[in-house]
C-alpha cells in the first residue's frame, strides 16, 4: 500500500486523520485505513472548511484525488510520519 502523505510526527499524522474524521488503525510505520461510502463527504467537508489547517486540507485533497484516480468504491490508504 502506498503512503498518501507523510507528516513530521506521528502526532501530526494522527491529528490530521482525526480532524478529517476517517477511521484508521496503527500499521507498520504508518496509519492505515480504508475509505468508502460517506468518507467522500468527510473529505469534502475538510477541504471546504475554512478552519481546516493547510496540511490537513492537503491530505484530504490527496486522498480524494487518489480515490478518484483509482475509480474504485473503496480506497485503502496509509499516512506516515518522519522518523
Amino acid at each position: 500500500m502506498d503512503v498518501i502523505a507523510t507528516f513530521a510526527t506521528l502526532d501530526d499524522a494522527e491529528s490530521a486523520l482525526d480532524w478529517i474524521g476517517v477511521d484508521f488503525a496503527d500499521g507498520d510505520d504508518a496509519f492505515q485505513g480504508e475509505l468508502s461510502g460517506d468518507d467522500r463527504e468527510l473529505l469534502g467537508a475538510a477541504i471546504d472548511d475554512p478552519e481546516t489547517p493547510g496540511p490537513v486540507r492537503e491530505l484530504a485533497r490527496a486522498l480524494l484525488a487518489r480515490w478518484d484516480a483509482d475509480g474504485t468504491p473503496q480506497l485503502r490508504f496509509a499516512v506516515g510520519w518522519s522518523r
